[in-house]
């Protein structure tokens, strides 16, 4: 049988239109799974004649390459890898643009050229963690928006009352419960995410994350017993939550991906998955639920120290929109994770928020210096709404970015904020997200919560925003349009 080989992907690539035309490429056990932007670019006849191509199954949504057990998922990386390289031509369609420049082309042009830049491995590891926890972010704004509807309900019409109204009560209950619903499995959704996303079978991450839900006591009323106490004489202790699933997830896209390279396509689908979960779950109940433990308390602590420090929270908010440049913020998902147990809130969301609050003032004032009839008026027209309810990426990479000092004194202002939110903390009030993930901008104010109730939260969080966009406007006015380009 074929090897999948690099020049044989190339001929698939080039056979079913270029990478252009492929908009996404997944995989099942036995095939190469193909979603096209125009199916009739396909060369059929060409394609099945390819060595290793054991036949196609077409439909309106993907193109089915069969080619057999174990070589479909090799094929679907190596496949990605070339897809995530530049493409032939993109620079003559860039050129093609120019000559009717609007924002959404502009902010995308610079957008690709930032991430053509992020080459270091660093880089690329963290860009990864967008795949694990993106397709989630639905969910975590539905689950806190529900809450933070409930939470209102409860502290207005609940709290204190003698008698309260049975169907509030109840009403409450069934929004909070999809909250609850959604934290108590969520190690299984970021295992299965994760293992794909470093070149895995999803599902073995799921199951390698279900080790850190499961409980192993016997008498514990609640929970799943697992049917174990303790692995051959070691001590199980399941306290590395999110942190230990990531690290178990990825190492065992790693090692299912060694068993594959060495395992007979024959049996690839029959004991690849079964050695990876025998030697996976000895590493996690031995080495990572320790060391995710230990790690999982050092995050909370250092994190914490800085929500609480007024400098600390500036620096982080200022610099987290060149964190957002690079497209490595979402190494901070760990983070919000750590606190969320620690605190019960995410403390470190409505920091980092401010950073678009500096945009926003920035963009405000690049408009108010701008001619009346100028291109700049015009893009920022059309991006400063979305930058309000917490899209920045138009701004970032159409406004202030190219002209490089208005990004610098949108940090300022975005510093700013978060100097103010991190005061707040730091004189007893600490405000954070009712939910791991959430919108920024204006959208946050009902998912704010606090220890002191949510309206405080609400007043603090928006006072933090209303601080980063005049600080943003003032500091840009006046020092941030000097020899910038403001047609």
């Amino acid at each position: 049988m074929a090897k999948i080989t690099q020049p044989m992907i190339d001929s698939i690539i080039e056979l079913v239109g270029g990478k252009s035309n492929i908009a996404l490429a997944g995989n099942c056990m036995t095939r190469l799974r193909l979603t096209l932007k125009n199916n009739s670019l396909v060369q059929v006849d060409d394609l099945k004649r390819v060595g290793g191509v054991m036949g196609l199954v077409e439909s309106d949504e993907q193109l089915q390459i069969v080619l057999g057990p174990g070589k479909a998922q090799t094929a679907a990386e190596m496949m990605n890898i070339s897809l995530s390289q530049e493409s032939e031509g993109s620079s003559s369609q860039q050129n093609n643009q120019k000559n009717n420049p609007n924002l959404k082309d502009i902010a995308s042009d610079q957008k690709k050229q930032m991430k053509a830049k992020q080459t270091s491995g660093i880089q690329r590891f963290l860009s990864k963690f967008a795949t694990i926890f993106t397709p989630l972010i639905p969910g975590f704004i539905a689950a806190g928006m529900l809450l933070g509807i409930a939470t209102v309900l409860e502290q207005v019409y609940l709290t204190g009352q003698t008698n309260p109204n049975l169907f509030l009560v109840d009403l409450v209950g069934y929004f909070k419960v999809f909250g609850k619903g959604l934290f108590s499995f969520l190690s299984i959704l970021i295992g299965y995410n994760a293992q794909k996303a470093f070149g895995g079978s999803g599902v073995n991450g799921a199951i390698i994350a279900s080790l850190f839900v499961l409980g192993y006591n016997p008498d514990a009323t609640s929970g799943i017993y697992s049917g174990m106490t303790d692995f051959f004489g070691h001590t199980i202790d399941p306290r590395g939550n999110i942190i230990g699933v990531l690290i178990a997830s990825i190492l065992g896209a790693s090692v299912e991906r060694f068993i594959r390279r060495y395992m007979p396509d024959d049996l690839d689908m029959i004991l690849t998955s079964s050695l990876t979960l025998l030697f996976m779950g000895a590493v996690t109940f031995i080495v990572i639920m320790p060391l995710g433990g230990y790690l999982f308390q050092g995050m909370s602590w250092l994190f914490l120290n800085l929500n609480g420090n007024p400098i600390g929270s500036a620096i982080l908010a200022g610099l987290f929109l060149i964190s957002v440049m690079f497209g490595i913020h979402q190494g901070f998902v760990p983070v919000y994770f750590a606190l969320m147990e620690t605190q019960g809130f995410n403390s470190l969301f409505p920091i980092l928020a401010m950073a678009g609050g500096g945009q926003v003032g920035a963009a405000a004032a690049l408009y108010v210096k701008a001619k009346k009839d100028s291109l700049l008026r015009v893009q920022i027209k059309g991006s400063i709404i979305p930058g309000i309810l917490g899209i920045g990426e138009p701004l970032i990479y159409g406004v202030t970015l190219p002209r490089v000092k208005p990004f610098v004194t949108a940090c300022i202002g975005g510093a700013a904020g978060g100097f103010f939110i991190g005061l707040v903390s730091y004189l007893g009030l600490p405000v954070g997200l009712n939910t791991v993930f959430g919108p920024s901008g204006i959208v946050s104010l009902p998912l704010m919560t606090s220890d002191s109730g949510i309206f405080p939260a609400m007043m603090v969080y928006g006072s933090g925003l209303l601080i980063s966009y005049g600080v943003g406007f003032i500091v840009t006015y006046f020092f941030g349009t000097k020899n910038i380009d403001l047609s």
